[in-house]
């Protein structure tokens, strides 16, 4: 049975109530950083220290990857509030992980040979953090409290979604109060490439459909360096100004969004054209809504990862407007990682060896054409001929 228990934060917690026995002490370098961090610089046997509440699944497979041999974690990387996969992703792949340990542990420097014995997170023989050593069976817990949240927050979100459906229906269903993206898309394939860890990996799996395609491609100002790394400018920035370049900000067309007013002064100084939008939804999603309205063919998402639950719990404003969006341009948008799964040349393999096939008997006609070529061939012919006739 799963009982709640008080955390110290204040928020109700699955108390654990199994007797499956901890895990075995195991010690190793401290590495302190983000997970996007760490999935790029920790080494085989590392222990990783971080402070990612309710960490998700991709990032728990990423820092799994790299070889670490534990994760003690500030916040509750299984808090009961949603799913626990990151938490069983890292049991699951072997890791020891302490859960809850505090802030205080996130001062420990690099390098910092760190033991985990039990609960307890120890530098030598001080204990510098104490947490939750995690169990498969403390994490069924956590999961079974998050059922019973997730129809919260279901029920939440449903409410919020129609209110704001009554006041801006208009915005999502008809496209009023869009910003206009001074290209025509009608008919056209539009790249929409938003700032997420993504962007640069989904970029590269889709080099043959852009080459093929030649999409236009709308950036969220945080996407724009990834876009540029691989070799595609785009056409249109919208938000995030203040991570954006220069030079693309220059030679795109640009749109700003609340957020972005601090950003304003620059945008001038580079000469850069820009209108601004008080939509409240963030640049990709602006994209996908004004090309789905704008008559685009299909919409193609770049660096997007939400799963359900990232969306139920998002800020309010945020996670209902990529829900309304999705809603809406469902038919007409795909993710990068279907389009790039299921993508091939528009012309198959028989067909380019049957045209070079073609090509290289025209070109052989056209020699025999030639008087000289036609001698020379005749010569070889001669030559190979009496080869084989002299060898009988």
């Amino acid at each position: 049975m799963t009982v709640m228990a008080d955390s110290p934060e204040g928020r109700d917690e699955p108390a654990d109530t199994s007797t499956q026995p901890l895990p075995t002490a195991v010690a190793g370098p401290a590495r302190v950083g983000s997970p996007r961090d760490l999935a790029a610089r920790a080494r085989p046997g590392d222990v990783l220290v971080i402070d990612a509440l309710d960490l998700r699944e991709a990032e728990a497979d990423a820092l799994a990857a790299t070889g670490a041999i534990a994760v003690v974690n500030a916040q509750r990387t299984a808090s009961g509030r949603q799913p626990a996969a990151g938490a069983r992703r890292l049991l699951d792949a072997g890791l020891c992980v302490i859960d809850g340990a505090g802030s205080a542990v996130l001062a420990v420097r690099d390098g910092t040979r760190l033991t985990l014995a039990g609960d307890e997170v120890r530098r030598g023989a001080a204990v510098v953090a104490e947490g939750t050593a995690l169990t498969a069976a403390r994490v069924v817990a956590a999961d079974t409290a998050a059922l019973d949240h997730l129809k919260v927050q279901v029920a939440v979100f449903g409410s919020h979604a129609i209110e704001r459906l009554e006041r801006e229906g208009s915005l999502f269903f008809e496209g009023v109060g869009l910003p206009d993206l001074g290209f025509d898309v009608s008919g056209r394939v539009v790249l929409v490439v938003a700032a997420g860890d993504g962007a640069a990996a989904d970029l590269r799996r889709l080099k043959l459909f852009i080459r093929d395609r030649r999409p236009v491609v709308i950036a969220e100002g945080g996407a724009v360096q990834a876009c540029l790394d691989e070799k595609i400018r785009p056409n249109i920035i919208i938000g995030g100004i203040d991570t954006a370049p220069d030079n693309a900000l220059a030679s795109a067309r640009v749109i700003t969004l609340t957020s972005d007013a601090a950003s304003l002064s620059r945008l001038e100084a580079i000469g850069a054209a820009f209108d601004s939008s008080d939509v409240e939804l963030s640049g990709a999603d602006i994209a996908l809504l004004a090309a789905h309205h704008g008559g685009a063919t299909v919409a193609v998402v770049a660096g997007r990862r939400a799963s359900a639950v990232d969306v139920l719990s998002a800020e309010p404003d945020v996670g209902i407007g990529a829900f309304l969006t999705a809603l809406v341009t469902r038919r007409a948008s795909a993710e990068a990682s279907v389009i790039a799964d299921t993508y091939r040349h528009r012309h198959s393999l028989v067909f380019v060896w049957a045209v070079m096939g073609l090509a290289v008997a025209t070109l052989a006609v056209a020699l025999l054409s030639l008087e000289e070529a036609r001698s020379l061939a005749e010569s070889l012919w001669d030559s190979v001929t009496g080869w084989f006739g002299a060898s009988e």
